[in-house]
Parts: structure tokens; sequence; C-alpha cells
């Protein structure tokens, strides 16, 4: 970064700009950190505070206490994990294919799979648990688990970045004597880390967040994922903002962390390329 005396004034009032509409997009989230600070007499204030003038850590304490969170962290995190593990790992094997090799109705097959992500899941919501039921998985870890096996979203962005890996780094292995299986696993996606680093983390933090489906194939308390948790802090005509913000930064914890964690492959993944 060049030093502030060096740089043209377009390109400071530039950069001011950028800052403001990151501290606006950062706002929301300090608004939900402070409202779970605040006693319940202060949340709803007139004029609203925005930094809490008491802190108190009883919303937490009663998150705690009301809601049973090792159970809720368990279901949703191998909900999360597992559907990310397979979607990243079925997304580069059909990515990878769909780049690298012919095969007759090739791209027949890709563009129909390609427009299933045009349609809306609240179209086909109905049939899917319809075919849970005939499965007999309704209420159980695997109906919640089978839909977030495979996305199309992921083949399509992981067929993009093995488009832009040259054909000569496999033409060689193959020339070594290499099996295609092994140029897949030791050549190919090694240089894809940053793609599927990128597809990672909007795989996690969409199941993370996911209500409909939980919704619709869970019934009791022993399956339910957090965003269905957070309904023990709703009343019928109420809601405990406290309590409910201070299960929101609990839910919302883990996203952060797993951002934090992969940031730098989520960032080059993003410029849709794998080559180092």
């Amino acid at each position: 970064m060049k030093p502030l005396w060096k740089m043209r004034w377009s390109d400071v009032l530039w950069d001011l700009t950028l800052y403001a509409l990151a501290l606006l997009m950062v706002f929301p989230f300090f608004w939900l950190l402070t409202t779970s600070l605040k006693p319940p007499r202060f949340i709803l204030s007139v004029p609203p505070t925005i930094i809490p003038t008491v802190v108190t850590w009883n919303n937490y304490v009663e998150v705690f206490r009301k809601a049973n969170v090792a159970l809720l962290y368990f279901n949703t995190l191998r909900f999360a994990l597992v559907s990310t593990f397979c979607i990243v790992l079925t997304s580069s094997i059909a990515g990878y294919v769909f780049a690298k090799y012919r095969f007759p109705l090739k791209n027949v097959i890709f563009v129909i799979m390609i427009s299933t992500m045009m349609v809306p899941f609240q179209s086909y919501m109905i049939p899917l648990f319809l075919m849970m039921v005939k499965l007999h998985v309704v209420d159980n870890y695997l109906g919640l688990q089978l839909p977030y096996l495979v996305q199309a979203m992921g083949t399509f962005f992981m067929r993009q970045n093995f488009e832009a890996f040259p054909d000569v780094y496999l033409e060689a292995a193959r020339i070594e004597g290499a099996s295609e299986f092994a140029i897949m696993r030791r050549i190919a996606l090694p240089n894809l880390q940053s793609a599927m680093g990128g597809i990672s983390i909007f795989v996690f933090a969409s199941t993370w967040d996911n209500l409909i489906w939980p919704l619709i194939i869970t019934s009791t308390a022993k399956n339910y994922v957090w965003q269905l948790g957070l309904a023990m802090f709703k009343q019928q005509y109420t809601v405990d903002y406290g309590q409910f913000t201070a299960a929101a930064m609990v839910v919302v914890a883990p996203v952060i962390l797993f951002f934090i964690v992969f940031r730098t492959r989520i960032m080059s993944g993003i410029t849709l390329t794998g080559i180092k």
C-alpha cells in the first residue's frame, strides 16, 4: 500500500468510500453484538443506544439454560460439515470430468444439470419431502442430509476452475504412466485448493443457515439444528430480543471462525483460478 502522501486524491476518496461501505456492512453485526449485552430495559429504549451503558451476560446465561446448546451444535455441525465435505468432493470430481474429458452428450448433461440452479427450492420441496417419506427417513439425520450431498452450483464453479488449468500438466503425467485417478488426485486437485476452499465456505455458510429444509423434515427437538433452536427464544406475541440476539451470536460464531481460518483460500478461490 502506498504512503498517504504519494496517493492521488481520487484514490484517497475511493479508499474512504470503500471503508465507509465496509463499516456500513459490519454495523448490523455490531448492533447484534451490543444488543445481546444489554439489559431488557435498554434494548427498546428511545432514543436507542448503540453502545450499552450497562453490560450484562445474563442473556447468554439464559441461552445455555433454555437450550441444549451441545446437541444443537452437534446436529448443526454434523449437517454442515458432512454437506461441505460431500459437495466439495462431488463437485471437484464432476467439475474435473466435465472440464477435461470428452464423452457423448457431455454438453447436454451439463446444461441440464446447470438448469437446475434456476429452479427455486420452494417449487420442489413438497415432492422432495414425499420422496423422504417413501424412504422412511423423515425426522432423522439421514432425511436431513440426503438432499445436501451434491450441488449443481459447486460443479459449475469447479468446472470453470478446471477449464483454466493447463492440459499440458495432465498430458505430461499420462506420458509418465500415471493413471487417470492419480492425475486427478495428485495433480489437478492439489492445484485447485484455493477454489475448493472458496466453495467450502459458501456451502458451509448456506447449510449452517438453512432453515426451510430442517423445518420441513424434522419435528422433534433431538433432531433440531440451530436455526430451529432459535425459535425457543420466541414467544407467541413477543420476542425477548436480548436472549434472541445472544442466541444468534452463539449461532454465527462458528461461521465467523470458519471464514477466518479459510479467508485466504476464499479470496483466491473467488478469482476463479487455481494455478499456483
